[in-house]
C-alpha cells in the first residue's frame, strides 16, 4: 500500500522527534529553510531522493522502513537508545555519531546478505536473574555469570588481549565512537543489525579493555533495556555494579590471578569483602561475614599483572584488594607507585605496544571490512559504483585511496552497471 505526503510527512516528524532534532536542525542537515520542513511534514511538500538520502544518513534510518505498511518510531536502536537515554538525544555530537554507526552497520549487514556471508544475527546467551537486591548480590551475579561465560567460552584463566574480536564472535558489533570522558561505553539492540558494543576511543586502551567486558555483560543481563549509556555518575546503579563485577572478574579471573601470583611466590586467600572499581578511582563496597588477612606485593608485581592482563594498574589494584590478597593500606601504598610502575611496565612494552596499536586501530579495522565487502558485492555485480563510492565515503576512504583499490579489481566477467542498487 503506497503512502501519501501526509503520511511520509508525519513518519519524518516523529523519527526527527526521537531523535532530540529540531526543525531547524534539519533544515541545516538539508540546507533548506525552516519553512520547508514544516512543509515536508505537514504533507505539502515532497522530499527527492537527495534530501531523503541525506536525511537516512544523518536520522539513521532505513529508507523502506519509512515506506512500509506498518511503521514504527520505536523499532530501531537508536529510537531505543534515545528513550531509555533522553540525554543522549539532546547531545547532537554523540547522536549523530550513534546514527552514523548504526548506518554504517546496516550497509555492513546488506553487503554480508549480498556476497553470502550473513551470520544471522544469532545473540549471545542471555542470563535471566533476578534484579539483584543489594550491591553484594549485584557482584556475586557479576561474578558467577563471568566465571561462567569464561567457561562457556573456553578461555581458560589467562588474559583476554583479543577481547574485541571474542565479542564479535559472538554476533555482536563492536566499534569505537569518541565520547564524553564522562561516558565509558553504551550498548544497543536492533532487530536487522543484532547487538552493538561502543566504546569511548577517547580512553586508554586499558580502559577501553574494561569498557569493552562492562558493556558486554550488559548485552548479556540488560538486553530487554534495548540500550544502556555507561556514564561514571551511575557507578552505584546496581546494574553498573553488576557490570563492574563482571568486568573486573571476566578480565583477571580468580584463579588466573592466583596462578600468576603463585609463579612469584605469593600467597593465597578467600575474600570476604570485595569492591568494584570504574576506572575513575571510584569503589563500591560490598561485604560478608570473616575477615581478611592482607599480603604483600611490591609495585612490579602489581605492574606486571596488570600487563599479564592487560588492564591498568589501578584496575589490578583494586581486583587485588577485593580478592584480599592486599590490604586497603596496602593498596594505597601502591598507589602511591604510579611512576615507578609505569617505568617497569614499559620495560615490558614490546607486547604492550602491540596491544595499545590493535586497539587504536580496531575502529579502522571494522571500516577495512566494510569495505572489503563493498568491494566484493561490486566485483559480484551487485552493487554500482556510485553506490560503492557512496560506502567508501562514509568508511572516511578518499576518492583517491578508492581509485587505487579500483585499479586492482577484475570486473570484466560482472555485469555491473550504474542502475544497480542496494538496499540503503
Amino acid at each position: 500500500m503506497a503512502i501519501d505526503l501526509k503520511e511520509l510527512g508525519s513518519r519524518l516528524r516523529r523519527i526527527r522527534e526521537t531523535r532530540g532534532y529540531t526543525q531547524e536542525d534539519v533544515a541545516g542537515m538539508l540546507e533548506i529553510p525552516r519553512s520547508s520542513v514544516v512543509q515536508i511534514e505537514s504533507g505539502n511538500r515532497s522530499v527527492d531522493s537527495l534530501e531523503l538520502m541525506k536525511l537516512s544518513e544523518e536520522l539513521s534510518l532505513d529508507p523502506r522502513d519509512l515506506f512500509a505498511d506498518e511503521f514504527s518510531e520505536q523499532k530501531d536502536s537508536v529510537t531505543a537508545l534515545f528513550r531509555a537515554e533522553p540525554r543522549a538525544a539532546t547531545d547532537k555530537k554523540l547522536s549523530r555519531a550513534i546514527s552514523k554507526w548504526s548506518g554504517l552497520c546496516r550497509q555492513f549487514t546488506n553487503l554480508e546478505k549480498l556476497v553470502g556471508a550473513d551470520r544471522g544475527l544469532v545473540p549471545p546467551v542471555r542470563y535471566d536473574m533476578p534484579e539483584p537486591r543489594n550491591r553484594w548480590d549485584a557482584i556475586q551475579q557479576g561474578t558467577a555469570v563471568a566465571d561462567q561465560e569464561r567457561n562457556r567460552l573456553k578461555l581458560g584463566t589467562g588474559p583476554l588481549p583479543e577481547l574485541p574480536e571474542i565479542i564479535e564472535s559472538q554476533g555482536v558489533r563492536v566499534g569505537l565512537l569518541p565520547l564524553d570522558d564522562s561516558i565509558s561505553g553504551l550498548f544497543l539492540t536492533d532487530d536487522k543489525i543484532g547487538l552493538t558494543v561502543l566504546v569511548n576511543s577517547r580512553h586508554s586502551e586499558q580502559r577501553q579493555l574494561f569498557s569493552y567486558a562492562h558493556e558486554y555483560c550488559h548485552l548479556l543481563f540488560d538486553r530487554q533495556k534495548k540500550g544502556i549509556v555507561s556514564r561514571l555518575e551511575n557507578r552505584e546503579d546496581q546494574t553498573e555494579v553488576r557490570a563492574n563485577s563482571f568486568a573486573a572478574v571476566f578480565l583477571m579471573p580468580e584463579r588466573g590471578v592466583r596462578e600468576f601470583l603463585s609463579g612469584v611466590g605469593k600467597s593465597q586467600d578467600v575474600p570476604t569483602f570485595q569492591e568494584v572499581y570504574d576506572e575513575e578511582g571510584g569503589a563500591v563496597r560490598a561485604q560478608r561475614r570473616g575477615s581478611s588477612q592482607p599480603y604483600g606485593l611490591q609495585f612490579y608485581n602489581v605492574a606486571h599483572l596488570a600487563f599479564y592482563f592487560g588492564v591498568s594498574y589501578e584496575s589490578a589494584l583494586w581486583r587485588l584488594k577485593s580478592l584480599q590478597i592486599i590490604s586497603e593500606e596496602e593498596r594505597e601504598s601502591l598507589a602511591q607507585k604510579q611512576t615507578a610502575s609505569s617505568a617497569f611496565r614499559k620495560v615490558l612494552g614490546e607486547r604492550f605496544s602491540r596491544h595499545r596499536d590493535r586497539f587504536r586501530n580496531h575502529e579502522s579495522a571494522f571500516q577495512n571490512k566494510l569495505l572489503s565487502m563493498a568491494l566484493e558485492a561490486f566485483r559480484l555485480g551487485e552493487i554500482s559504483k556510485s553506490k560503492l563510492k557512496e560506502i567508501a565515503s562514509s568508511a572516511d576512504v578518499s576518492r583517491a585511496e578508492l581509485d587505487a583499490l579500483l585499479d586492482g579489481i577484475d570486473v570484466a566477467s560482472a555485469s555491473v552497471g550504474e542502475g544497480v542498487r542496494i538496499p540503503s
